[in-house]
């Protein structure tokens, strides 16, 4: 009797994947270790109509798979790659929007002993309203300088305690704990994904949203500097192009003397600094030559008659 039960279960997940797999073209898949239920459900909620999600064994994703293989290019690939507890997400949404997505929803959890580290974690200066006792021990071992003042222990300066991608000692888990800090990120994250006959690894999936805008922002910039540059003539450039086209006919009417409303006080200005400059370079090179000129007979006083 368990055994017609384990089979019928086993053949309605095969058929949901089935369905679902003609259904979208784009399969993630997230580790589900460490995971809380509640953030799944949470999640499945969210993405209600733009994808479904379900937890299935890799054996029998495999199967369906191989069922679907003359309509998927790769999918029996995709499946055989996967290993592991895995939460698979269908959905027609391009992966890094995917990414993008559950970035936005993952939550702050406590760090436990073995955890690895999600980003640096730094314990902030200041009090930390803990009393004096055996927890200062557990500050010491994590090597953050403390005192004692007005009865509780003060962190002396901001002190990172356990670097991205190292692992939590258990001790120091411990300390963050009674400091009530929430330093691990919690949440789904891709580590793989098909994507209409497209295979994408944790490498491929790796991206920093932050930085790849600053990259496209750069980008622009130097192409708009060439465009100008070019006289490529858009709406974007247009402005920059006749302001500078501007600026280099009067540059060029200046250079060249030649007097409009727009020249004449730029016209003066140079005249004027060129003289300043002439006369500085004369005077160094003969302090007496521009003194002024004493007449070469001085009339005689005149006596009183």
């Amino acid at each position: 009797m368990l055994t017609q039960q384990v089979a019928v279960w086993k053949k309605e997940i095969f058929d949901d994947l089935s369905k679902l797999l003609n259904k979208y073209s784009v399969i993630a898949v997230a580790d589900l270790q460490k995971v809380r239920s509640s953030q799944i459900q949470e999640i499945r909620k969210k993405l209600r109509g733009k994808a479904e999600l379900i937890v299935a064994k890799n054996t029998i994703l495999r199967k369906a798979a191989e069922k679907a293989s003359g309509q998927k290019e790769k999918v029996n690939q995709f499946a055989d790659s996967l290993t592991g507890s895995k939460v698979l997400i269908f959905t027609q949404m391009n992966p890094f929007e995917l990414i993008i997505f559950l970035n936005k929803n993952k939550v702050r959890v406590p760090a436990k002993g073995g955890d690895i580290a999600t980003s640096d974690i730094m314990i902030p200066g200041g009090n930390t309203g803990l009393q004096p006792g055996p927890v200062i021990s557990e500050f010491n071992e994590a090597k953050v300088k403390t005192r004692i003042e007005g009865g509780s222990i003060f962190v002396a300066e901001d002190t990172i305690v356990v670097s991205k991608g190292d692992v939590i000692p258990v001790k120091t888990a411990s300390l963050l704990s009674k400091l009530g800090m929430k330093p691990m990120e919690a949440g789904l994250s891709l580590s793989y994904a098909y994507d209409n006959g497209q295979l994408l690894g944790p490498n491929d999936l790796a991206f920093d949203l932050d930085k790849m805008k600053a990259d496209i922002s750069s980008a622009a910039r130097l192409a708009f500097g060439v465009a100008v540059e070019a006289n490529i003539m858009l709406p974007e450039t247009a402005p920059m192009m006749i302001s500078k086209a501007y600026r280099q006919a009067v540059e060029v009417s200046v250079e060249a003397g030649f007097f409009t409303k727009q020249t004449t006080n730029l016209i003066i200005r140079r005249a004027y600094a060129t003289a300043s400059s002439l006369s500085s370079a004369i005077s160094a090179v003969n302090p007496e030559a521009l003194a002024p000129q004493q007449n070469a007979e001085t009339p005689p006083a005149q006596g009183k008659g």
